[in-house]
């Protein structure tokens, strides 16, 4: 969690202390500050040894005692890879593909990414989630389906013949 979204109030929590200030300053502020100290007590010390554990193992931070050290070209080459399109590699255009993928709700930034992804590589879109294509697709793809945990959500299929 963003130290910075906990401070500041949202464009919610002006709204709502406008709503409910009846036009006196000093009450507006008052619900401002109500509403940014709750979230501010919502901070659980496990969540935040829980995200470091996981900025550690990914290599982005290294934690000595009392020290965070963070390594700017790990953290920009993670953000880098997790969104943005493949775009160094493309497919060898050998053979007809066909793939098809059912990536839940919850991942929903994830699925846009593999359309998009799809689009930049001239898939057409037969259904929401059926594409057709040429392939065969580059390692770099297999490896970010992967990395972003949605491997086992995605099929590819060879088409022999298409009528």
């Amino acid at each position: 969690m963003c130290y910075d979204r906990l401070m500041k109030p949202t464009v919610l929590d002006h709204l709502i202390a406008s709503l409910l200030s009846a036009r006196s300053t000093r009450i507006y502020r008052e619900i401002l500050w109500s509403r940014v100290r709750s979230r501010q007590k919502n901070i659980n010390n496990n969540t935040f040894r829980q995200n470091i554990y996981r900025l550690r193992k990914k290599g982005i931070i290294e934690t000595n005692n009392n020290e965070i050290i963070v390594y700017r070209d790990n953290l920009s080459k993670f953000l880098s890879q997790k969104n943005s399109l493949i775009k160094t590699s493309f497919p060898k255009k050998d053979e007809k593909l066909l793939m098809s993928f059912d990536i839940p709700e919850t991942k929903k930034k994830t699925r846009d990414w593999l359309r998009n992804q799809l689009k930049y590589w001239d898939f057409e879109l037969i259904h929401k989630s059926l594409w057709i294509g040429y392939g065969p697709l580059p390692k770099e793809f297999n490896d970010r389906l992967v990395q972003l945990k949605i491997k086992e959500n995605v099929r590819i299929f060879k088409v022999i013949k298409a009528t």
